[in-house]
């Protein structure tokens, strides 16, 4: 009975959120990945890729941090006129996860497009992610008493710190949270339902690490769980740092784990990797970044400074599992893995983005150098005879002293070349070309803005459409590592990020970002971009006045009737003839209306699309997405001396109000 009811869910969940024709495909190792990842899409209509979702941190398995389905967000109209903050959702804490988008999920009775945070504080919420004047969560759960923070995790709480991963087919959002109770500081890790909050899969579980010679732990104070979650093939996988086995210890012995479990019973832990069980360190935190996955279900890390032989230790490297039992398939060492070690040089602070389309990937962290690795074949030790692909000086970095720092990457694979994008701590946003498989290894741009720390860039496009890209990036000038400090999301032309383009302290009465968030780069998809920041808020920002889909769809116009004594009325139909979903909200602008008729069902005025005053209704009855083929229609309703009423009709879409 439960395999029917989960099998039966899964199916609702693909047909509500994706229109899809439902196959029998869930036992191919890959499908979820292909259906719900940012990479290939089989059994789906094109339009699926307008409705795009941010399930998990970096947007997708290869771990990107590129959204390449934008087509509403552009470098012709995010500048300060026309791009802006929204609104914010008001939670109880710091966010430092990411936030997560599921569209047209059917909560509460009705189709919303939903927002998910998570906090310091161990609260997840749902939100509405368009309406404003919808403040509330649909619903919040909190998961216990959140641990202290300290000037390197937060301010106030370490509660939930890692990016929460989304499973939609079964409406499961997976979590771990830090819960104080008493004098013990445990892990547990959480399966919500995305429904409802309510727990799922004998949730929550208490996570323990078992120590080679020694007891298990489950009192685990500063403890680190940073990295994004990762589930596949009904597997989830959790990485955790600073796990220590003596608590007189705390500098030498902050060790590394990597755990799995069955995804539909948390009960059942499928496998433990320890990364030094002979040796120290070697923890798994990747500056935040999530756990990356390839087409077969192999799982990459980067470890940070610890222990190496070889054998057991494996600090300082990149390691790759296959699959669930964490059986150790391959893995690279840099070979001044020792000095990384002693000087608190992480591997780890940038994480493993796997190249889309191919065998590669590249992994970096506070030395600042990139190394590029064959995934078949990542040569273990690096030496003479086992050299990297490539191993280049991307960002100034730590160089070869210890600091707190990241490695922030996101890599815009296009159809025959790509760029990767670099801001390091203290440095300069950089750009590198990827050609024939290799990377250019001399900047081919360099952004004027030089600032102490950044969230990390994130990159959102149209495919491969140069014009189309934008860099996003959260700022402060605060040089410090923990506590509260302004920050500034920015906005970089990708084609030449020498240009930006925008930034909230153009017009700050308005913009405001609030207190920065280190790790946390900002999340795009459907035409808006989320910002977790330390201010207890996620900051949404957009078009102010909407997105012109005129030239995507037909208007087309009935017969205008007689109803009363100078009253009208008219009926417009509008269809998507383009090959993409257009998401709500929809608004019908009347241009150049006859003198003498008004409007007068209109709910409001157009602002800042030109030409600026033009009435509008809005579309109530129209769908939360529009499907290429799909039409709705409204009724307009005049006053007019006669029934020679003209106007020329326009269609906006997206935008939160007017």
């Amino acid at each position: 009975m439960e395999a029917f009811e989960r099998d039966s869910k899964r199916i609702v969940a693909m047909s509500e959120l994706h229109s899809l024709t439902v196959v029998n495909c869930w036992n191919t190792p890959f499908m979820r990945i292909l259906l719900f990842g940012f990479g290939m899409i089989f059994a789906a209509p094109l339009w699926v890729d307008a409705q795009v979702t941010a399930t998990m941190s970096q947007y997708n398995y290869e771990r990107t941090g590129a959204n390449l389905e934008e087509w509403i967000l552009t470098p012709s109209n995010v500048d300060s006129t026309h791009f802006g903050r929204l609104f914010s959702r008001n939670v109880d804490d710091s966010v430092y996860a990411l936030p997560l988008l599921v569209p047209n999920l059917n909560i509460a009775g009705q189709r919303r497009n939903v927002l998910f945070v998570a906090t310091m504080g161990n609260t997840v919420y749902a939100f509405d992610a368009d309406d404003p004047a919808r403040a509330q969560p649909y619903w919040s759960r909190n998961l216990g008493n959140p641990a202290p923070g300290d000037n390197w995790i937060g301010p106030v709480h370490h509660g939930i710190l890692g990016t929460p991963f989304i499973d939609v087919p079964t409406g499961a959002l997976y979590v771990v949270a830090m819960v104080q109770r008493g004098g013990e500081y445990n892990l547990w890790v959480h399966a919500l339902d995305i429904y409802t909050g309510a727990a799922k899969y004998n949730s929550p579980q208490l996570l323990s690490f078992p120590f080679s010679g020694a007891a298990t732990l489950t009192n685990v104070k500063g403890g680190l769980q940073r990295a994004g979650l990762l589930m596949i093939n009904d597997i989830l996988y959790i990485a955790f740092a600073n796990i220590v086995p003596d608590p007189k210890d705390q500098h030498w012995s902050q060790e590394g784990f990597i755990e799995t479990f069955n995804a539909r019973d948390l009960r059942q832990r499928l496998a433990v990797f320890q990364t030094t069980p002979a040796g120290r360190k070697g923890g798994i935190w990747q500056g935040g970044r999530g756990i990356a996955a390839d087409e077969l279900g192999n799982v990459y890390i980067a470890t940070a400074g610890g222990s190496y032989d070889g054998v057991t230790d494996f600090g300082s490297s990149v390691l790759k599992f296959a699959g669930g039992n964490l059986k150790l398939a391959d893995w690279f060492t840099p070979k001044n893995h020792e000095y990384l070690f002693l000087q608190n040089i992480d591997l780890s602070a940038g994480g493993v983005t796997l190249i889309p389309n191919s065998q590669l990937l590249f992994a970096g962290g506070k030395e600042g150098v990139i190394f590029l690795l064959n995934r078949n074949a990542m040569g273990k030790l690096e030496s003479a005879q086992n050299e990297p692909l490539q191993r280049f000086q991307a960002s100034t970095g730590c160089g070869l002293k210890d600091c707190a720092q990241t490695l922030g990457t996101a890599f815009w694979g296009r159809q025959r070349d790509g760029v990767l994008y670099v801001w390091d701590r203290n440095d300069f946003l950089r750009a590198y070309d990827f050609v024939n498989e290799r990377f250019v290894t001399t900047a081919s741009a360099v952004s004027a803005e030089k600032r102490a720390m950044t969230g990390g860039p994130t990159v959102s496009a149209n495919g491969s459409d140069a014009a189309s890209g934008i860099v996003w990036a959260a700022t402060t000038e605060s040089k410090k590592s923990g506590g509260l400090a302004a920050g500034t999301l920015r906005a970089f032309r990708a084609s030449d990020i020498k240009q930006e383009i925008y930034n909230t302290d153009m017009n700050s009465a308005r913009d405001a970002l609030g207190d920065f968030t280190k790790f946390a780069p900002p999340v795009v998809t459907n035409g808006k971009v989320f910002v977790a920041t330390q201010s207890k808020t996620v900051n949404v920002y957009g078009l102010l006045c909407g997105y012109d889909v005129s030239s995507l769809v037909s208007i087309d116009r009935g017969r205008q009737n007689f109803r009363a004594k100078n009253m009208y009325t008219q009926s417009i139909t509008v269809k998507n003839t383009s090959s993409h979903g257009i998401g709500a909200p929809f608004d019908f602008v009347l241009d150049n209306l006859t003198s003498g008729a008004s409007l007068t069902n209109q709910t409001g005025a157009t602002s800042c699309a030109a030409p600026a005053g033009s009435p509008l209704i809005r579309a109530t009855n129209a769908p939360l997405w529009l499907a290429p083929n799909t039409s709705f229609t409204v009724t307009l309703e005049f006053a007019a001396p006669s029934i020679a009423i003209d106007f020329k009709a326009r269609v906006l879409t997206g935008a939160s109000g007017r």
